[in-house]
């Protein structure tokens, strides 16, 4: 299942530019404090094709970097959350490639970090709508929790992804009990 970018529902949209004007505002710092280790990444070795280095090669780096950051104030909710968007970024140029399965790694790399910012900060809707698109894409039997508390917790709509949301669980669990609207 590839996604189709030109027909893409305006959550995808809104996670790409997220991530694009949030690397764009706060990675370039990280880039040139934090350096280019590779300490903590997946393991890119696993997958193959140049289709995947040139993936590696276009990610790892902000990945890399954003790591180190978060490694650096692991207390910070801030940038807990931008290491997992970069890590759900490198999850989609894969998935995108056509490499579902060399995502996985990514997608669930996203999650831990997004579980140590939901951590310290419980409500925030875009990670707990991340943590559950990633769940989801990594076909995790975590998927359905994780998609109903991002449903139930944004009950005011503010990132635009409920529908996505709700599609995703009508996909899991064939329509029984998904929750319509977000419960105040």
């Amino acid at each position: 299942m590839a996604i189709n970018k030109s027909q893409s529902p305006a959550w995808v949209k809104i996670v790409i530019w997220v991530v694009a004007l949030s690397f764009v505002a706060s990675g370039i710092g990280f880039v040139v404090s934090a350096g280019l280790g590779s300490g903590g990444t997946p393991d890119s070795g696993t997958a193959t094709g140049d289709a995947t280095v040139g993936i590696d090669q276009q990610y790892q780096p902000a990945a890399d970097a954003a790591y180190a950051a978060a490694q650096a104030a692991p207390d910070n909710p801030d940038l807990l959350t931008e290491a997992g968007h970069r890590y759900f970024e490198w999850a989609v140029g894969l998935y995108e490639s056509g490499q579902p399965g060399a995502a996985v790694p990514y997608w669930l790399t996203a999650v831990n970090f997004y579980d140590k910012a939901l951590a310290i900060r419980p409500d925030d809707p875009v990670v707990l709508g991340n943590k559950a698109f990633a769940l989801y894409y990594a076909a995790s039997p975590e998927a359905e929790p994780a998609l109903r508390a991002f449903i139930e917790g944004d009950s005011a709509n503010t990132t635009g992804q409920l529908d996505t949301a709700r599609q995703m669980l009508t996909d899991l669990t064939g329509g029984a009990s998904v929750p319509t609207t977000g419960t105040p």
